[in-house]
């Protein structure tokens, strides 16, 4: 098993960083039921998933830090979403269609990108949420510029996207669909079925 160092890098670095284009389409599954949660919230309770940078102690509201996990395909945000159990349980979640108005600054942790961090690609899969959290921090910290990272997820290794509330002001929220919307549904049953999930209504 590869080892994951703590931060901060052991080694001198040469981080990768990739400029996400102004108007990149980005889709997003949330739930309205849940928190009321919108397209655009970023969630500043935390930290729970793999790249949270909340400061803690334990899982708390942060009043300057919030987190949002978006994607450029459906297949990545239902991998993300139900990935675990392997069962895609539509209920009233929406999927958003977003843009930035902005070009992005993304620390790249695909490939080489994780070692030239400092870390290695295994960060962005390990099970140790806490581990990949402090990595998070260290990154935010280090780099004030970044609007958030880019990593291969842990599921399928489709490409994944952590942004930082840096990045807030930037989105635009297009439109959203119910995710039970029939237009909807042969892009889900083609994701489902390349990603091994089953689906229910």
């Amino acid at each position: 098993m590869v080892r994951i160092d703590p931060p901060p890098p052991r080694r001198p670095v040469d981080p990768l960083f990739y400029a996400l284009p102004a108007g990149t389409p980005l889709w997003r599954i949330f739930d309205p039921s849940r928190f009321n949660s919108q397209a655009l919230t970023f969630r500043s309770f935390g930290p729970i998933h793999r790249f949270e940078h909340h400061r803690g102690p334990g899982q708390a509201e942060d009043s300057q830090r919030a987190i949002y996990y978006c994607a450029f395909t459906l297949s990545r945000c239902l991998v993300e979403t139900f990935g675990d159990t392997g069962k895609v349980k539509i209920e009233s979640q929406q999927l958003a269609f977003i843009q930035s108005r902005k070009t992005l600054q993304l620390l790249d942790l695909r490939g080489p990108g994780a070692m030239k961090a400092g870390s290695v690609a295994a960060l962005a899969k390990v099970p140790d949420r806490g581990l990949s959290q402090s990595w998070s921090r260290y990154f935010y910290d280090a780099y004030p510029n970044i609007d958030g990272l880019l990593c291969y997820n842990a599921h399928n290794d489709e490409e994944s996207i952590a942004l930082y509330e840096r990045a807030a002001n930037a989105l635009v929220h297009e439109r959203s669909f119910a995710l039970n919307d029939p237009r909807l549904r042969p892009h889900i049953l083609e994701a489902a079925n390349t990603n091994n999930m089953t689906i229910t209504y």
